[in-house]
């Protein structure tokens, strides 16, 4: 696995985005070939993977400062990289119909590549260069194709991002420059760095934790999300909350952890009470909501909590069960939000008591909903479970109030979701319900979320295989 072969992964919707800008009527149908590319290549990748891990063959020159272009492919890089492909290519497919500018079908190709450059780069300043860009389509997709508030909700996202790299861009200066008062060697290799310990160490720490914190986002940090999520396209949200969410936790996976072993293990306590925070906290701001958008971007920040949970327990089984949870949440939460813009798009409203007794006039909506709902909830057999249940698992071994705490809040989750559920397609309609409207899923849309059923199924039948690939990369940081 070369430099060449994995460069290929993000610069393919790069330049897909380009031909996009570019394509006019076509770029839909540009936007959609790129993306089913890039996941179809992601999925090649797994064949050289199989035969061991290669950072970078050849090793590029060092630019200025030791900088390099440097990529690195594992199970859990990887994992994520199909994660992003795949929901870019749903989004495509979700938003066929719709009379957008070529703009947006470009915007969504510029953020897979960015989303694939952070997942895959092992230069410090690479990956530092990959997290900003992620900010700027994701910027536009939220102020441009959003709703009435989009303008407020897109700058509110981008400062408190933007406020939290200035963060993770100190903390990562000041270990480059540390390390090369003490070897004299200019490196961003993340291989080849090693935090400092004593009072430095904890500063830098803490700035790259904030960094990353913002992006999960923990609690009180995670104020821009429900914003973002409420104005943003369906589309928009399912990035949001698939894939960008996952940056915060990877940024603890992949830069943190190796670099501050033994510093992450003592802040263990307070990151684990963050996570907890996060899982009731989150819980609880669900079960107030009446907005079905809103509702589900704070479930995000309760599932965000178990996955972080998972990491923090430092045990095998906790690492390997909130990796996994990642994709699950992604798949889960992104359905979530593909299926509240369905419903928007025919009864242009998102409150829970504008709607009733769907359950009649759109059975297939009401299955897909209900069915990814009982996903979300952890209900064993499907997807959500088996992330949850390991994350829990790795927690009790490691600092088992907090396990309570989780499993509160899996209880906690079936109290917000599951009476929404109910509400929307099973009570009886207000007077002023817009469920006349409403219609059933046609042969497009019952094929997306079919597809989304059977992976829910899969993994929560058959996890072994995203088990087996994730586990090789995750155990060397266990304790």
């Amino acid at each position: 696995m070369t430099q060449g072969a994995l460069t290929i992964l993000w610069l393919l919707p790069a330049l897909g985005g380009l031909a996009a800008l570019a394509g006019g009527r076509f770029s839909r149908w540009i936007a959609l070939a790129v993306s089913l590319a890039a996941l179809a290549y992601g999925f090649w990748l797994l064949g050289p993977l199989r035969t061991g891990v290669v950072a970078a063959a050849p090793q590029a020159p060092a630019w200025a400062f030791g900088i390099r272009y440097a990529l690195f492919c594992d199970g859990l890089s990887l994992s994520l990289c199909w994660l992003t492909a795949f929901l870019t290519a749903a989004c495509v497919v979700a938003s066929w119909k719709k009379d957008y500018s070529a703009g947006y079908w470009a915007a969504f190709l510029f953020l897979e590549a960015a989303l694939m450059g952070v997942f895959l780069a092992r230069d410090l300043f690479l990956f530092f260069v990959f997290w900003e860009s992620v900010l700027i389509p994701m910027f536009f997709i939220i102020g441009l194709w959003g709703t009435a508030g989009r303008r407020h909700a897109a700058m509110k996202f981008f400062l408190f991002t933007f406020f939290g790299s200035i963060f993770l861009l100190i903390g990562s200066v000041a270990l480059v420059t540390l390390q090369h008062s003490a070897t004299g060697v200019w490196t961003w290799d993340m291989a080849q760095l090693k935090g400092p310990e004593g009072r430095a160490g904890l500063m830098i720490f803490a700035a790259m934790a904030l960094g990353f914190a913002v992006k999960v986002p923990i609690v009180p940090l995670h104020t821009w999300l429900p914003d973002a999520h409420t104005e943003a396209p369906a589309a928009g949200s399912v990035m949001l909350a698939g894939v960008l969410l996952k940056m915060g936790v990877y940024g603890f996976l992949r830069v943190l952890w190796p670099l501050f072993p033994r510093l992450s293990w003592q802040m263990l306590p307070l990151l684990g009470l963050l996570a907890g925070i996060n899982v009731i906290y989150g819980a609880f701001c669900a079960m107030a909501q009446k907005d079905l958008k809103r509702l589900i971007a704070y479930s995000s920040v309760a599932h965000m909590g178990f996955c972080l949970l998972g990491i923090v327990s430092r045990k095998p089984e906790g690492l390997v069960g909130g990796s996994l949870q990642l994709l699950n949440h992604g798949i889960i939460t992104g359905t979530l939000f593909l299926l509240v813009g369905f419903l928007y798009d025919r009864g242009h409203r998102r409150g829970l008591g504008d709607y009733g007794d769907l359950a009649g006039r759109a059975p297939w909506l009401t299955f897909f909903f209900g069915f990814t709902t009982l996903a979300s909830v952890g209900l064993p057999g499907l997807n959500g479970f088996v992330g949850e249940f390991m994350s829990l698992l790795g927690m009790a071994r490691t600092w088992s109030i907090m396990a309570v705490v989780g499993v509160a809040g899996v209880t906690l989750a079936a109290a917000y979701a599951l009476p929404a559920f109910q509400a929307v397609f099973w009570g009886a309609p207000g007077p002023d319900s817009v469920s006349a409207l409403v219609y059933d899923l046609d042969a497009r849309e019952k094929g997306l979320f079919w597809v989304m059923a059977a992976l829910m199924l899969a993994i929560g039948l058959y996890p072994g295989p995203l088990l087996r690939l994730l586990e090789p990369c995750l155990l060397g940081l266990a304790q």
